[in-house]
């Protein structure tokens, strides 16, 4: 038994925890608890958000354990530190000294000195339905770690982005395969920074924006994105070649308004943006033909669970079939208005192959395409997220 300090942001953290009813994101729930009971200062707020999510990463593991020592065996697997916050809950002298060790090696420790065993099917839902290509412990282990705020500098603005955090002594650590990202501190309010307010820089995870550089975007070429959302895809793909005729859609108004925003932020004026459901064949009705479609269509988001992990008890097979229909139906309805020769860049934020490689078999099968390349764009490793990418060719 792992026995931990009795401490009352235990108390907290399991009251909210209980009372969540997967009708809202988590986090939403969470701002609203704290806005109800607002004798919680900032670092409590802190601490109680750690822990939770600590919890829904468990996902479905050891539950037959008392929550006291489930939470304090979440908390162990999801923390990285010695510090003020692992002191005041492990006093096992051993045990907080592993704290540092990677999610694997501790899962080791709690079997071997504590007899707790953790399977990784537990851990992650619907592990079966994994891509074979992503290897299956080392994903699952590596989700326990909270995922890092990452940015993308905008080519243009290198140099002055650089230059505004090492004046402003911000730490940042650039990525190997990409001089544009940039991991940060979560203690930084991007949204509130110059740098930010100049559009120099952009929120994007390192695995989105490692997907966008498989864009090749030319001179004068007509782009749709398809499902832009609030358009991190279409900022990237602008970043790489700005004199293209671009067309963003997306079946939500809201989100489209977010997106002009944006837009707007980066002096960004030469574009068209409309609402379509491209679940719909009758969004085909479209005098475009594109040479390159973005679909980077709905899923299940299994790819960024660390994020989200509350969502690690809610999903089924019913659903991922569910969105595994709807993704299929969107990429065939998008080739109609794809040019003989253009591109479909397919995209999902799931590892899980129904929603991926499973879907691209259904449009090779259906459609007159070539696949150039598929491949998973892993964050295992880098505190990121996970997403897929095909790349298709309409022949």
């Amino acid at each position: 038994m792992i026995s931990v300090s009795n401490n009352f942001l235990f108390n907290i953290a399991l009251d909210c925890i209980q009372g969540y009813n997967f009708l809202e994101p988590f986090a939403i729930y969470l701002k609203k608890y704290f806005q109800t009971n607002p004798k919680l200062g900032s670092r409590d707020r802190r601490n109680i958000r750690q822990l939770c999510y600590a919890w829904w990463r468990l996902g479905n593991a050891v539950n037959e354990l008392p929550n006291n020592e489930r939470l304090a065996i979440a908390l162990f697997l999801s923390y990285e530190h010695v510090d003020a916050f692992s002191e005041r809950f492990f006093k096992d002298e051993k045990l907080l000294a592993s704290i540092v060790l990677q999610p694997k090696l501790k899962c080791e420790l709690l079997q071997k000195e504590f007899s707790i065993v953790l399977n990784p099917s537990e851990i992650f839902p619907l592990c079966d339905l994994i891509e074979n290509n992503l290897p299956l412990n080392d994903f699952v282990y590596d989700g326990f770690l909270r995922r890092n705020l990452w940015i993308r500098i905008n080519r243009k603005f290198e140099k002055q982005a650089l230059t505004f955090f090492e004046n402003n002594k911000i730490d940042f650590k650039i990525h190997p395969a990409s001089n544009l990202a940039l991991q940060l501190s979560d203690d930084f309010d991007v949204l509130n920074s110059d740098a930010y307010k100049k559009g120099w820089i952009e929120i994007q995870d390192l695995s989105s924006q490692l997907l966008g550089t498989n864009y090749s975007p030319a001179s004068n070429e007509k782009w749709l994105d398809a499902c832009a959302a609030s358009g991190g895809k279409s900022l990237q793909l602008l970043d790489l070649q700005s004199d293209i005729d671009l067309t963003v859609t997306d079946i939500r108004e809201s989100i489209l308004t977010n997106l002009q925003l944006r837009f707007k932020r980066n002096h960004i004026t030469n574009y068209k943006s409309r609402v379509a459901d491209w679940s719909d064949s009758t969004a085909q009705n479209s005098a475009a033909l594109y040479d390159a479609i973005i679909a980077d269509v709905p899923c299940s988001g299994s790819g960024t669970w660390s994020r989200t992990p509350e969502q690690k008890l809610s999903i089924t097979k019913e659903k991922v079939e569910a969105f595994s229909e709807l993704q299929y139906n969107i990429a065939s309805n998008l080739l109609a208005v794809l040019k003989k020769g253009g591109v479909l860049y397919y995209s999902t934020c799931s590892v899980y192959a129904q929603e991926n490689s499973e879907v691209i078999k259904q449009l090779l099968a259906n459609h007159t395409l070539k696949l150039v390349e598929q491949k998973i764009i892993s964050g295992v490793g880098s505190y990121a997220d996970s997403m897929y990418l095909a790349k298709l060719i309409k022949s």
